[in-house]
């Protein structure tokens, strides 16, 4: 894993794109060049204002320039939405494991790798769990070399804010929506999934027409990722996600996001972290640290 960055890095934009829902840009050479899709950074609010730092995802990498995607949810994201352009602010980045840090893997999507065959994608994201996931559509595409199929499945509570990008990067965009009228599926996304791909059998490579997706990433809320790997286990559909949890210090010094995992075995999905089940025969790995990507099937839910 590539070493973190920290420093103070001038605002380009910060402004809302959606109720409630902020857009931030920094210019940051070295973190730029380092992000993964599915790192995050942590942004340390001016004056200590709060004394933990707001651990974000990266939502994008263009040039210089980081971008991350936020809710207010508190008096730390309040905050943050109230620094202005031309600002600077000390963000450390970027963390954690991303979605194609798992070297080894056949289907691994790294953007250095080569590939010759056909590849399909899923995305299914939630709320604020989207963005990081439009990053990893980018990466996806330029790996391939548009060798690729990408599917998004997306849900939000009410308009479907992100809806535009994903459109720019990928062959498919799936919309579910709480608030009726504002998407063309009322519902959410685990609905959306057994509608949109109603595949009969798992490890079929085809149903009904359509290919079986090659590699899933997810983001979003906790049962909207139990939803997913409970669809894609039954497909036999390789899923890695991106845990939310409350972080303390982000990089793994407390143990403030803590998760149960279980040991895989397997050759084909290495595992971050200590490997060493204690008497209940579970991990308990750092989000922060160890994630906040993990394979599916080695989380306990």
């Amino acid at each position: 894993m590539v070493k973190a960055h920290r420093g103070q890095y001038p605002v380009t934009k910060n402004e809302s794109i959606a109720d409630g829902i902020y857009e931030l840009c920094f210019e940051a050479p070295d973190i730029a060049r380092a992000a993964n899709a599915g790192q995050f950074a942590n942004v340390y609010l001016p004056g200590g204002a709060m004394l933990l730092p707001r651990p974000i995802s990266i939502a994008d990498v263009r040039g210089d320039v980081v971008t991350l995607v936020y809710a207010i949810v508190g008096g730390g994201t309040k905050a943050l939405a109230g620094i202005k352009a031309g600002a600077r602010l000390e963000i450390m980045g970027p963390l954690g494991t991303g979605y194609f840090d798992y070297a080894g893997s056949p289907t691994d999507a790294a953007p250095s790798g080569a590939f010759e065959n056909p590849f399909t994608a899923l995305l299914v994201g939630g709320g604020v769990g989207a963005p990081p996931l439009h990053f990893a559509a980018r990466r996806i595409r330029a790996a391939r070399r548009g060798r690729v199929k990408i599917v998004a499945c997306l849900g939000f509570r009410g308009h479907p804010w992100y809806r535009e990008e994903f459109e720019r990067v990928c062959d498919e965009v799936l919309l579910a929506s709480e608030a009726e009228g504002a998407a063309a599926f009322h519902g959410n996304v685990a609905h959306l999934l057994d509608k949109s791909f109603p595949y009969k059998e798992a490890g079929s490579p085809q149903a009904n027409g359509q290919a079986l997706p090659s590699l899933a990433l997810a983001c979003g809320p906790r049962p909207m990722l139990k939803a997913a790997s409970d669809f894609c286990a039954a497909k036999n559909i390789t899923l890695r996600v991106s845990l939310e949890e409350r972080m303390g210090c982000g990089y793994g010094a407390c143990a403030g996001c803590t998760c149960k995992t279980r040991l895989l075995g397997d050759v084909l999905k290495p595992q971050n972290g200590p490997n060493m089940p204690n008497a209940e025969g579970f991990i308990k790995k750092k989000v922060c640290a160890h994630g906040p990507v993990f394979w599916a099937d080695e989380v306990v839910w």
